[in-house]
C-alpha cells in the first residue's frame, strides 16, 4: 500500500498546480497559489517545501513572499489520512505595482 500512495505522490509531483490567484478587481498582481501532494509526513512535507521553494523563484523571476500556507489532508472512506496538500499563497515582490 505504501508503495501505491509513494507512486501517488511521486506522480502528483509531476502534475502540481501553480494559477494566478483572481484578485478580483485586479488589485493583486503577481499573487499566486501553488498546491502539491505529499504523504503526510513532516519529512515528507519539508522536501515538498524546498522544491515549492523552487517553483515559487521560477514563477516569479524575482524575490517572493509567501502569504499564506495551508496543509489540507484527504480522507478516504474509512476516515484516515491518506495524503495531504500543500497550498502555498506567493506574491512576487518583482511584480507588484505601488
Amino acid at each position: 500500500m505504501k508503495d501505491v500512495l509513494a507512486l501517488i505522490v511521486l506522480l502528483a509531483g509531476c502534475g502540481s498546480t501553480i494559477a494566478p490567484k483572481p484578485g478580483g478587481n485586479g488589485d493583486s498582481p503577481g499573487v499566486y497559489t501553488i498546491t502539491n501532494l505529499y504523504d503526510g509526513s513532516q519529512a515528507s512535507k519539508e522536501r515538498l517545501a524546498e522544491w515549492m521553494d523552487t517553483e515559487a523563484q521560477k514563477v516569479c523571476h524575482s524575490p517572493y513572499s509567501l502569504i499564506s500556507e495551508e496543509s489540507v489532508p484527504t480522507i478516504n472512506r474509512l476516515g484516515e489520512a491518506t495524503f495531504s496538500r500543500l497550498i502555498w499563497k506567493i506574491r512576487c515582490r518583482g511584480q507588484t505595482s505601488e
